[in-house]
């Protein structure tokens, strides 16, 4: 428990520090093992060992309590979110082998006293109990989001900690285990953006806007000169987000993470909403290009510091302009865009030039043949 106990520390013209009494006690008892790795030497390669899986074993946790989907190493885990970078994914499942499995499970053989060790590891894994951990978030407003920055500002400030004296400690002491604290420091700026992205895009409510993007007529027989309504509530969501965030105080790398990873969010919605459009006129197209740069223009306005990107959308918009047959080199070079995605360019693109049902279904076929 303790993460939801964070306090701002220190101030003036700086940014307070945010601890919690978990990550606070954690360092603690980094030190003092540390002190002891020193003090009593023929224990050192097993202590720095077995506090390296301790410390893998916190963040892991960390990591599964605020991750809004399943666990690494829980069915559905290397499905869900697939804009989770691939790296980092792996990286996680990595932690759980190390940190879960038994010594036969582990990449590298193990003495008789580190089998024993990763038996501990494990035994203590397995206790940890996630349903009771996040039960006391559940309640919490704006899907304790306080919380959440309190827990992943500590969980740097740790890194930080880690990277400064654990690391040096198990170069000299366990080199063996040097690899895995590097890894571990290097995967927490990841993983915070992902806890981070995964709250962004609770916050907001953007279905019904999928909704009304495909259900409206795309194909009008002259240019509009007014964007769609639904602009003007995308960026109510970003402004209302932006504010509460301010009344919050948090700290500016948690701000701009979290406002960037919701104007993702938006943008892949958009995106999700013009695939799901069936007819689209030229008149159309141009209509969602309008509404794409009346929106950046409003956020760019809305938050000067940060100069929002639409390049998601527009890139996808763009490539409706495109003839059927420049759709396989594009989608090569745009791996980013899902199958459905793709596949609804297809659609629109081909029904506007007039292809023929046979050729759509070819250009599917090459399209399929290409993602597999």
């Amino acid at each position: 428990g303790g993460e939801g106990n964070g306090a701002a520390a220190g101030e003036g013209e700086g940014e307070g520090v945010l601890l919690c009494s978990t990550a606070l006690n954690t360092a603690r008892f980094v030190g003092r093992y540390l002190r002891l790795v020193r003090e009593v030497e023929p224990v050192a390669v097993e202590a720095t060992r077995g506090l390296v899986g301790l410390v893998q074993l916190y963040v892991l946790t960390v990591f599964n309590v605020f991750w809004t989907g399943p666990p690494p190493g829980s069915a559905g885990f290397e499905e869900h979110d697939p804009g989770m970078p691939a790296s980092l994914r792996q990286a996680l499942l990595a932690l759980h082998t190390s940190t879960h499995a038994g010594a036969a499970e582990q990449h590298e053989p193990l003495t008789d006293s580190a089998a024993e060790l990763q038996a501990d590891l494990a035994r203590a894994a397995a206790s940890v109990s996630l349903e009771r951990l996040r039960a006391p978030l559940e309640s919490q407003e704006m899907f304790a989001l306080p919380q959440t920055i309190v827990a992943m500002e500590s969980l740097q400030l740790l890194a930080e900690l880690l990277r400064s004296h654990l690391l040096p400690a198990a170069e000299a002491s366990a080199p063996a285990a040097a690899p895995r604290v590097r890894a571990l420091v290097e995967q927490v700026g990841p993983i915070t953006v992902q806890i981070y992205r995964g709250v962004a895009r609770g916050m907001l409510d953007l279905e019904p806007i999928v909704a009304a993007i495909r259900s409206r007529s795309w194909a009008p027989r002259e240019i509009g000169t007014q964007h769609s309504p639904y602009v003007d509530q995308l960026v109510q969501h970003v402004q209302q987000l932006a504010g509460s965030l301010s009344q919050l105080g948090v700290p500016v790398a948690a701000y701009r993470t979290l406002v960037g990873e919701a104007i993702g969010a938006i943008c892949e919605h958009l995106v999700d909403g013009y695939a799901g459009v069936k007819k689209a006129s030229d008149e159309g197209r141009a209509q969602m290009s309008l509404d794409v740069k009346t929106l950046q223009a409003a956020l760019r306005k809305l938050l000067p510091e940060m100069a929002p990107s639409m390049a998601h959308v527009e890139d996808y918009l763009r490539a409706l302009y495109l003839p059927p047959q420049e759709l396989l080199a594009w989608a090569r070079a745009h791996p980013q865009y899902s199958v459905r995605h793709r596949t609804a360019l297809v659609a629109l693109n081909g029904v506007s030039s007039g292809l023929k049902k046979r050729e759509q279904q070819d250009l599917l076929d090459s399209l399929a043949k290409q993602d597999g």
